[in-house]
């Protein structure tokens, strides 16, 4: 039996730390978790040519859009919350830069973290399997990089089957993220320790997050997103998709960087609960 087939668009990052940098980005995370999880992942990723990205995600094919820079995020935090500055930008991916080949993935997953992958990359794909984690298409920067929240109108999310974002990508605004719920079948919230909140069907429900101790959470929401993504395209419900996903974000933030994909124990731990009706496996509704 083959296994199934992952796609993720989206660009490389090295995040600056205190004690150098470290490479992260969505693609990195979620493509990760998704072998961990037992997928045949493809990564179609944008970066300086130097970086080591089969290092990175050894086992993934890897497809690079050669860059004069990669994406460079330098984060602080702070008392008021998190400070972050763009320092470098990789090229957009665009639409006919993707090959058609790898429009036949179970699972498509378009993955932006400063605005590299276009709008328009939602019409050249094929109906079905069309996911996606907005903060890339959430965030602004000024000429020295500060990064602020930025809105966009829920019409642009038209086309996409399931999405996930966090409250701070939101600013806090539920009202606005009632308003994305509206256009797509299947929204997520991410709140942090506190859980995970299921925009479906015109309901809104919230599901507490398992304590945790954690070290850092970084890289959590895209675990999140990946082990929810997942667990739709093998036809469980939304409901214990988002338990499944809470277990495996609250396993990984006692870890550092990427050190925090998943394992086979903490996969085996999680479980999916099957205590309601089950979805399709994920495919594009024919209405939204």
């Amino acid at each position: 039996m083959h296994a199934r087939t992952y796609l993720l668009v989206g660009a490389l990052t090295r995040d600056l730390t205190k004690d150098g940098f470290r490479y992260g980005g969505t693609v990195a995370y979620a493509g990760l978790t998704a072998m961990a999880l037992g997928y045949s992942v493809t990564v179609f990723t944008t970066c300086a040519p130097d970086e080591p990205v089969h290092e990175v995600l050894p086992g993934a094919s890897i497809h690079i859009l050669d860059s004069t820079t990669t994406t460079t995020f330098l984060n602080r935090d702070t008392p008021s919350g998190r400070i972050q500055q763009l320092l470098g930008t990789a090229r957009r991916i665009q639409p006919n830069m993707v090959s058609q080949t790898l429009y036949s993935a179970d699972i498509i997953h378009i993955a932006p973290v400063a605005d590299e992958c276009p709008w328009k990359l939602r019409e050249v794909f094929p109906g079905g399997r069309f996911v996606a984690t907005l903060q890339g298409w959430f965030r602004t920067w000024d000429s020295s990089g500060l990064v602020s929240i930025q809105k966009v109108p829920p019409e642009q999310l038209a086309g996409f089957y399931a999405v996930v974002l966090s409250l701070e990508d939101l600013d806090g605004d539920l009202s606005y993220a009632r308003a994305l719920a509206g256009v797509v079948p299947i929204l997520v919230v991410t709140e942090g320790h506190i859980g995970a909140r299921l925009f479906r069907q015109g309901s809104e429900h919230i599901f507490p997050a398992p304590e945790a101790q954690e070290k850092d959470p970084c890289g959590a929401g895209d675990i999140f997103a990946t082990a929810f993504f997942v667990a739709l395209d093998q036809g469980h419900s939304p409901r214990a998709a988002v338990r499944f996903a809470n277990r495996l974000a609250a396993f990984s933030v006692a870890r550092m960087g990427l050190a925090s994909v998943p394992t086979a124990s903490e996969i085996q731990q999680a479980g999916i609960s099957l205590d309601d009706a089950t979805a399709p496996v994920l495919q594009q509704p024919t209405e939204l």
